[in-house]
């Protein structure tokens, strides 16, 4: 059953126990108002028969014109009974009933009594006992008439306001449909599809269901997205990273083939041990730095705490000079710039920056490493006398296994080291960039 369909049901169902409740509240209240009002009138017409009536003062043949007299409504039964003049009956407008009430009646309760489809009131005085009764039928019939018309009435008010509901359902559950026909396109592959506003604001339940759907369906879309760029980098890694792997995997094969079948004799070319070496190193090398990588998009550093920045940059000068003593290298940065990070890592992105500077310049070029602070941000910048980069080769400078072409010098190198660099400035928050010959990149404080 539908969402609508049990709405309207429940609507209907509950209206009508609310008009049925209403109705059957109003026909008895209005018997017990009706039954009230007839007793008060037998209690007052007996009153005067009590008062007004004395038989035993009257000749025979008045008897009857005297109760006429004491009772004038023609609607009311009397029965008066007495030891001297028996029982007389009257009543106007219907047959009198075959057997007298007072044979049925309880003559010493004074309260209006039912008795066989009458009301009656019994009073007794001075040997004489007086009953005035009314018929039932009366307020029956009016109680009757009432539960007709507020029935008929009601069903109509209940075929109303079904109508109504119905249209005030479809009106406002139309965005639902959308809804669920938004979720049915994406399920079939339309990334695309969004819910539309509705017509009455977003503000509303229906509103505010629609908006988180629409960014339901954006997060999705955008993650899917993301999931497509991922899947197809790591695709590219791959094949990336099998070609650079293939390169020293491929040297030291055909040397370990050569010394096997015995072409080359060890003593004769010691060369080959230092050649295995240097592919085994380099492959070694690429490898660690790969695991580094996959580590750091997996989990971002965790240990966090103050590091001095500039402290770290003046230790990596002075490591770089101790490597190569005549390049010219100078620090530019204060005494301290401290701020939160990993202090492993951040070495790691100094290391590789000089070492860039040392891959792709010549020998004796001057490079400088500057630390300024804002109130924010930290910029860290490594700047060499070099060539630089052009603006195309700036997109792809920290791309993974890329290196630059003729601008920069033949290296050894997998084209991981800046790499790495975005890497950890990008788990710690921050951005990276080229500009020529300058690498730099910012860290919040």
């Amino acid at each position: 059953m539908t969402l609508r369909r049990s709405l309207l049901l429940v609507m209907a169902g509950l209206t009508a126990c609310g008009l049925l409740v209403v109705t059957g509240t109003a026909a008895v209240v209005l018997h017990a108002y009706l039954i009230h009002r007839t007793d008060e009138q037998l209690l007052a017409a007996a009153e005067l028969a009590r008062h007004r009536y004395r038989t035993d003062t009257l000749p025979a043949e008045r008897r009857p014109e005297t109760v006429r007299e004491v009772i004038s409504v023609t609607e009311y039964l009397i029965e008066v009974r007495g030891d001297r003049i028996g029982t007389l009956r009257m009543m106007g407008t219907v047959p009198l009933p075959s057997r007298p009430l007072l044979d049925r009646a309880d003559p010493d309760d004074p309260k209006p009594q039912d008795v066989a489809g009458f009301r009656a009131v019994v009073v007794r005085d001075r040997g004489l006992t007086v009953l005035v009764a009314l018929p039932l039928d009366r307020a029956g019939d009016t109680v009757t008439r009432l539960a007709v018309v507020a029935g008929s009435t009601s069903l109509a008010v209940l075929a109303v306001l079904t109508a109504a509901g119905r249209w005030l359902l479809i009106r406002r559950l139309r965005p639902l449909n959308e809804i669920a026909a938004a979720a049915t396109e994406l399920a079939d592959g339309h990334l695309d599809r969004r819910v539309p506003d509705p017509p009455h604001g977003p503000r509303t339940e229906v509103g505010r269901l629609t908006g988180a759907v629409n960014g339901m369906l954006t997060r999705i879309q955008a993650a899917l997205a993301a999931r497509e760029r991922s899947e197809a980098r790591m695709r590219d890694f791959v094949a990336d990273a099998s070609h650079e792997l293939r390169t020293p995997v491929t040297a030291i094969r055909g040397y370990l083939q050569l010394i096997r079948t015995g072409v080359v004799d060890l003593n004769d070319r010691p060369d080959v041990l230092r050649r295995l070496e240097q592919e085994a190193n380099r492959m070694s090398a690429m490898v660690t730095s790969l695991l580094y990588l996959a580590r750091l998009d997996a989990e971002p550093p965790a240990r966090h705490g103050p590091v001095d920045l500039a402290a770290l940059a003046r230790d990596a000068v002075a490591d770089a000079a101790a490597v190569e003593p005549d390049r010219p290298l100078t620090v530019d940065a204060p005494d301290r710039c401290v701020i939160t990070g990993d202090e492993d890592s951040l070495r790691r992105v100094l290391a590789n920056l000089l070492g860039n500077v040392r891959a792709h310049t010549p020998p004796g070029t001057a490079a400088r490493v500057t630390v300024t602070h804002g109130p924010d941000r930290v910029r860290l910048a490594v700047t060499d006398d070099g060539p630089g980069l052009d603006a195309v080769a700036a997109v792809h400078a920290f791309d993974r296994f890329w290196r630059a072409g003729s601008a920069r010098s033949e290296s050894d190198g997998a084209g991981l080291g800046l790499a790495i660099v975005a890497g950890v400035v990008r788990a710690h928050g921050g951005e990276t960039g080229v500009d020529g010959s300058t690498v730099w990149c910012t860290l919040p404080r």
